[in-house]
This record gives structure tokens, C-alpha cells and sequence, in this order.
């Protein structure tokens, strides 16, 4: 940590923070001035809405503007494949920017935009993915064909994957702040020292956003911040990989576990349920966590605070296999074990969870008292898509049910001013219901 501030100073993690943090005031305070009157109009008047101001979803282009000012600043001490990986992300970044303005670029664009940076990387670096840290399976990524493809699927996999977990305020930056710390300590491990400076300066850049979104979500990450963030964290580790032989890549895939895990948990989960892979749900794991603090604190939890909480309650489990990432760096079979004991913590917690919630959280008496009131007098099948759904950083309660005697189901969605939106026995199923559901919080 020494040799690095002797080398570089503090100016560049000043400069980078001051950076980010600055645009990320003017986003929160100014919302006028990035959102146009249709935006601001939909943004306050979602039936979910429980914010009171305009919040803009550009909070991650600031991250990547400090990233980038910083970092051109101090190109000099950056090697030229490391610098033009990064560069390759102005095209999901601008897509994704795209995306936060205008909402018109869909979740398949965003992806192909991802693959697009990716092979761009691949193109001006020169580096791939050379290696995992196991002898038989080195010899087939070492093969030129399945090298590429394994490096574009890392890349572009880990950009959706961390726009799936930025769900709660704080998580996706908290979790890419940890990240980039344990880059730092590998290049220091290495002797990359500009692999340190960019995970430096990506940790500052990171933390002016963060103390803007968490608890209180001023402003939110938004779609360029995190497909280009998720593009620059997997560079960083196929960069150590492709410079150092004694990199395993498992190691690295220890430090993207959390977003991974969650992703390809979430692609199986929808197959093994027959719906779309592209599909988002209310079932991600921060999902689970948010419920759960309202069943263990008997719902008597501000409503408001549930989601900062959950973040602080999962950021020191995200951690330990990103600890573990950095330890295994040159095992490639204590990484291998490390994997697959977090894989299975993984989902047998999520199993034991959606157990747990399947058994005790949807009764009638859990919903909230103004729900209660519209269904009192009746039998109610309450469907286990029901209960507090937590989107873009906004908390409701949705009840799905059918009443005896009705075919139809009803849905009800409520905040704490009562509630917003009732169907009653108008949806062939469950599903249609949550369907529409997507649609009026979209």
C-alpha cells in the first residue's frame, strides 16, 4: 500500500472520487437537468413509487466518468493492453446510457452490446481467458476457439450478471468496491502496479456513488454503470491471468461469485420453472434477504429501511469468496473447492429460504392491514408470487390471490399510504396477474 502511494500519490484517488461524487450531487439535486418531463412524471407517479423526488438512473455513468478521467490522466503508468480492455466498454457503456435516458433499448441489445465490447477487448489487448488452474481443463481453454469463446462469455456474462444484482441500494456498488479491492491486493501480489492504480481509482470513483445511493438511493446505478463496471472488473482478472502463468482463473471467478452464482442460479431456476430465461422475477437472492428481515423482525421493520438493511446484512457474506479469490490466487484446486463449497452454501441456502417462505410468509394474516381489510369474509388462496417486492430500489406489497368461489385471481399492490392498484377476479392465473403486474412497474 506504501509502495503504491510513493508511486502514484493521492491525487488520482482524489481526483477520481471528486470526480464521481460530484456528478453523482448533480444527478440527486438536479434531476431536471437528466430527466425529461415524461420521465420525471412516470418516475413519481409508478403505483410502486416510494420515493418523492425524480431519481435519476445515471449514477454509473459518474463512476465511469471519475474511472475515466483519472485513469487517462495516469495513462502513461497504464500498459496498453490494460488500457485499450477498458476502452472497449464505450459500447455497452453507450448503450446502456442509451437505455437509462431513453428507455427504449431492450434487455437482448444490452447483451449483444456486451459481447460487442467483449470481442472489441479480445481484438485490441490481444488477451483471453488462458487459463482456470487445472491441469486437463487448461489444455482445451488453451485452445484458440474455445479460448475466445469461454473470454466472451466471461466478459459479457458478468456485465448482465451485475445489472441482475442491483437490486438494493448499495449492493451491486458495494459488492464491485470489494471486487476491486481484491484485484488491488492481487497486482500488488503480481507487481501490476497499473492493475492496482485502475482498482484504486474504481474503488474511489465506486464510493462517491455509494455514499449518494445507500441508504437513502439519491440516485441509482442505472444500466451504463453497471454493464460497463461489470466490463471493467472482468478485464481486470483476464488481464492478471493473461500476464502472470501462475494466475488460476478459478480464482478469479471466486471474486465475480456473488453476481455469477446469482445469474446462472436465476437462468436454471426459470428453465426447471418453464419460463423465459430473459425474464425477471422477484426472486433473486437480495429478495429473499429483504423478506426475511420482515419475517425475523415480526414486520415491525421501518418498510423504508429494509432494503439498505439487506444490503449490509449480505455485503460481509459476498465478501469471504471474494477473500478466498485472493488467497487461492495461484491454486487452481483450492480455488476449485473454494467454488464449490460457496456454489453449494449458495443454493442450499436458497433452497432452505424459498422452503421457509413457502411454509410461513404468505398467510393472509401476514399482508398488510388494509389488504386484509378487502379480503375479510373470505376463503383466499394467496399465490407465492405475493408479498413485498423490491425494484429499483422501491418497496410494495403485492398480493396475488383467489377468493372462494371465483375462478379469476386478484391482485392488490399497496405501499404505506394504502393501497394503489385492485383487481378483483380478472386474471385467468397467478401468473397473469404478476404479469400485469410488470407491466404497470415497468
Amino acid at each position: 500500500m506504501s509502495e503504491f502511494f510513493s508511486t502514484f500519490g493521492a491525487w488520482p484517488i482524489f481526483l477520481a472520487f471528486l470526480t464521481s461524487f460530484g456528478l453523482c450531487c448533480l444527478f440527486a439535486f438536479a434531476p431536471q437537468l437528466f430527466l425529461n418531463q415524461e420521465h420525471m412524471q412516470n418516475d413519481l407517479s409508478a403505483r410502486q413509487a416510494q420515493h418523492k423526488r425524480p431519481t435519476p438512473r445515471i449514477g454509473g455513468a459518474a463512476v465511469i466518468v471519475g474511472l475515466a478521467v483519472a485513469t487517462l490522466l495516469y495513462a502513461r503508468h497504464i500498459q496498453t493492453d490494460l488500457l485499450l480492455a477498458l476502452a472497449a466498454g464505450v459500447v455497452v457503456f453507450g448503450v446502456g446510457l442509451r437505455e437509462d435516458i431513453s428507455r427504449d433499448m431492450s434487455p437482448k441489445a444490452r447483451l449483444l452490446a456486451a459481447f460487442a465490447s467483449a470481442a472489441l477487448a479480445i481484438v485490441l489487448s490481444g488477451a483471453m481467458v488462458p487459463r482456470f488452474g487445472l491441469p486437463y481443463v487448461d489444455s482445451v481453454v488453451g485452445l484458440a476457439f474455445i479460448g475466445v469463446l469461454v473470454t466472451l462469455l466471461w466478459s459479457a456474462g458478468a456485465c448482465h450478471a451485475l445489472n441482475l444484482i442491483d437490486g438494493l441500494n448499495g449492493l451491486a456498488s458495494g459488492y464491485s468496491m470489494m471486487a476491486a479491492a481484491g484485484y488491488f491486493f492481487i497486482g500488488g501480489i503480481t507487481g501490476d502496479t497499473d492493475v492496482q492504480l485502475v482498482s484504486a481509482l474504481l474503488f474511489v470513483a465506486l464510493f462517491g456513488f455509494f455514499v449518494l445511493n445507500w441508504p437513502f438511493g439519491r440516485v441509482f446505478l442505472g444500466d451504463a454503470g453497471a454493464y460497463a463496471i461489470g466490463h471493467v472488473l472482468s478485464w481486470l482478472g483476464i488481464i492478471l491471468l493473461a500476464r502472470n502463468p501462475e494466475g488460476a482463473g478459478l480464482a478469479v471467478v471466486l471474486i465475480l461469485f456473488w453476481p455469477v452464482a446469482d445469474t446462472a442460479f436465476a437462468i436454471i431456476r426459470r428453465r426447471l420453472l418453464d419460463k423465459d430465461t430473459d425474464q425477471p422475477d422477484r426472486l433473486h437472492f437480495h429478495h429473499l434477504v429483504v423478506r426475511a428481515l420482515r419475517l425475523l423482525t415480526n414486520k415491525q421493520f421501518n418498510p423504508d429501511m429494509l432494503n439498505p438493511t439487506a444490503t449490509l446484512v449480505m455485503l460481509p457474506f459476498i465478501a469471504v469468496p471474494i477473500s478466498m479469490g485472493v488467497i487461492f490466487w495461484s491454486n487452481g484446486v483450492g480455488a476449485l473447492v473454494g467454488l464449490l463449497f460457496f456454489a453449494l452454501l449458495f443454493v442450499s441456502s436458497y433452497a432452505f429460504s424459498m422452503d421457509y417462505f413457502k411454509s410461513r410468509r404468505f398467510a393472509v394474516s401476514d399482508l398488510p392491514e388494509d389488504v386484509q381489510a378487502q379480503l375479510e369474509g373470505y376463503a383466499v388462496e394467496v399465490s407465492e408470487l405475493s408479498g413485498l417486492v423490491i425494484a429499483a430500489s422501491r418497496a410494495t406489497y403485492l398480493t396475488i390471490c383467489r377468493r372462494a368461489g371465483e375462478t379469476g385471481w386478484s391482485l392488490i399492490s399497496s405501499n404505506e399510504t394504502g393501497a394503489e392498484t385492485t383487481v378483483f377476479d380478472q386474471f385467468e392465473t397467478d401468473a397473469d396477474a404478476w404479469g400485469y403486474f410488470q407491466a404497470l412497474t415497468h
